[in-house]
């Protein structure tokens, strides 16, 4: 390897301008060139020992724009420019105006450098950066950016004009050092980055979509829940009434059988003294067959009914369970999404730029994400809740359906009953009419018997009663938690759709986030073209733009008598006693301080 150019040149121009108006500009290339080898190496006519490196300048072939213009004007106060001298007096005014204009895409930095000169004060439109020390004299430094424009003033004001009558007004020197590939790199990762931030709030959009679908889709759910417990609540009410009517109808039949039982035992009496009443009590056996067998037939009826409201409870169990594990989905979905926010919220934490827009930009954008945060934490709370409700109205239901499944074994039973005695009944009055006249005395007997099992049978049915009250007042009683329940479905849907407003807020944010990036993508390419356009133009990395000011050299009025016997007469043969101004001496003194002064700061300040 015998030599290693680092990076691309910088191009340096180099402007000297006048007062007067009048400007030169030079070209030159620097380039930064590392001899690795043992030989020393011969680059642009320059020799780089071996193992070291040396920066080589070479004039380049051409004329190039400059980044920056700057323009000035110089003013005078209590002063006169007379050629290259300005004739001045103590405390005269050299006002220099300068404005920058900036052709870059991005603010460059600018230095503002002037050199104190004794008898002279310096103000400026703004306050120093710095002051330097350079060969015992202050330098005044200002540093600044420069987006657009920027205009700046220098004052200077004489003070004092030395012994040969002149001072030299210190030239003012600009530089600024453009790093076309240094912004050329930083705005590729900006551009990187906000590409990542476009994707993962494009995802957060998504998501956001997703989630107001998923809510507008749990509200129609729930009011449709609402809607059957409220048609539960009703059917509730009525099998609460259909119980309490079969429990009346129970303290009925009780009361007929122990009638029945009474007047079985008086026909058992009775039969002796008259077979006339065989056909009677065979009848009325008969009509109450009828009757416990219609009292059979009503029980079915009611146990059906209890059947379909069992059926359609766990038909509102399973819509329940349906509803909770929805609601459980998007509970986790709503965790994910606020992770998603925070690791957003974290990377954009962790850009670094030295463009302010795009720092405001991140912080603004932090801060929106912050708000979007605490919006799921609220839409998380608000879906717990729901689910914490929905469990408590499974369980509800799932009390009442159990309920209502005991209630109907019990009707089963009262049923099989009311049809066993029926058909006991009938059978005895079948026995009636068929063995009574031959055998009145075993009819009596089995008349006892029949009465004896009627009160059996009404002890039984009368035991049916108070189950039956009981499951009266749990109907009610679901049917009002129902009710209730639908309030609170009605509630959380409302309380829903209430959100579904914020979540169209959030979306709305992020889509103009989303229009923001973009429009910031879109910019930082076009200005990346710009800055290429200027890199090809330059055909350089960098450019380093210097540019020195050369003020008039000051000279004092003088008032002075000259000698008669200098040899100059007065026009017209007279004697020679005016005033006239003498700025040849100070001119040759303010030269030599000039070269070997300001010549010596700008050289070094090039070098």
């Amino acid at each position: 390897m015998v030599a290693l150019s680092l990076g691309s040149p910088t191009l340096i121009i180099s402007t000297t301008a006048s007062y007067s108006g009048t400007s030169s500009t030079s070209y030159q290339y620097a380039y930064f060139v590392v001899n690795n080898s043992s030989r020393p190496l011969i680059f642009q006519g320059y020799t780089i020992p071996p193992y070291s490196a040396k920066m080589v300048y070479v004039a380049a072939n051409g004329s190039y724009p400059p980044p920056l213009l700057i323009m000035y004007t110089v003013s005078y106060v209590n002063a006169t420019l007379s050629g290259q001298q300005l004739v001045s007096r103590n405390g005269s005014l050299v006002e220099v105006n300068i404005t920058i204009k900036n052709f870059m895409p991005f603010a460059v930095p600018v230095t503002v450098l002037v050199q104190r000169a004794s008898g002279v004060d310096i103000f400026s439109s703004r306050p120093p950066s710095g002051v330097q020390s350079l060969g015992g004299s202050a330098v005044y430094q200002w540093t600044f950016l420069v987006g657009y424009s920027y205009n700046f003033t220098l004052t200077y004001r004489i003070e004092s004009f030395g012994s040969f009558g002149a001072v030299s007004l210190p030239p003012v020197e600009i530089i600024s050092d453009v790093d076309l590939d240094g912004y050329l790199s930083q705005t590729n990762y900006t551009i990187n980055y906000l590409n990542k931030t476009y994707n993962y709030l494009y995802n957060l959009s998504y998501a956001t979509n997703l989630i107001s679908s998923a809510v507008y889709n749990l509200t129609n759910n729930l009011d449709e829940l609402r809607r059957i417990l409220n048609l539960s609540s009703v059917a509730f009410r009525e099998g609460a009434m259909g119980l309490n009517a079969s429990r009346y109808a129970i303290a009925a039949v009780n009361s007929q059988l122990m009638s029945l039982s009474s007047s079985l035992l008086a026909a058992a009496i009775a039969l002796n003294r008259s077979l006339l009443l065989v056909q009677y009590e065979y009848a009325y056996l008969t009509t109450l067959s009828s009757a416990l067998e219609a009292q059979a037939i009503a029980i079915s009826a009611y146990e059906k009914s209890v059947g379909a409201t069992v059926n359609s409870l766990n038909g509102i169990e399973n819509n329940l369970y349906t509803i909770y594990y929805s609601l459980n989905n998007i509970e986790q979905s709503l965790y994910k999404s606020k992770e998603n926010l925070i690791n957003i919220k974290n990377k954009l934490s962790k850009i670094r730029s030295n463009n302010t827009y795009i720092e405001n930009a991140t912080s603004a954008l932090i801060d929106q994400l912050n708000s979007a945060i605490s919006t799921v934490d609220s839409l998380i709370s608000a879906v717990n809740s729901a689910e914490q409700s929905v469990a408590a109205m499974i369980a509800i239901v799932s009390n009442t359906r159990d309920a209502l499944v005991a209630v109907g074994a019990q009707l089963s039973q009262v049923q099989g009953i009311l049809n066993q005695t029926a058909a006991s009944t009938r059978g005895n009055a079948t026995a009636l009419e068929q063995e009574m006249p031959p055998v009145i005395l075993n009819i009596s007997r089995s008349l006892v018997s029949a009465s004896r099992n009627l009160t059996d049978v009404a002890g039984q049915v009368s035991a049916l009663e108070r189950p039956l009250g009981s499951g009266v007042q749990y109907l009610q009683t679901a049917s009002q938690e129902l009710v209730a329940a639908s309030y609170q479905i009605d509630a959380l849907s409302k309380s829903l759709k209430g959100e579904l407003f914020y979540l169209g807020l959030a979306n709305s944010l992020v889509e103009n986030y989303l229009y923001n990036i973009t429009n910031n993508i879109n910019r930082d390419y076009y200005y990346i073209s710009i800055v290429k356009t200027y890199r090809r133009i330059y055909n350089a990395g960098r450019v380093e733009y210097q540019f020195v000011l050369q003020l008039p050299i000051a000279v004092r009025l003088w008032n002075i008598t000259l000698p008669t016997n200098l040899g100059v007469e007065k026009p017209g043969g007279s004697d020679l006693s005016a005033y006239i101004y003498l700025p040849i001496l100070a001119s040759a003194v303010a030269v030599g301080l000039y070269l070997g002064v300001g010549k010596g700061f700008i050289k070094r300040r090039l070098d």
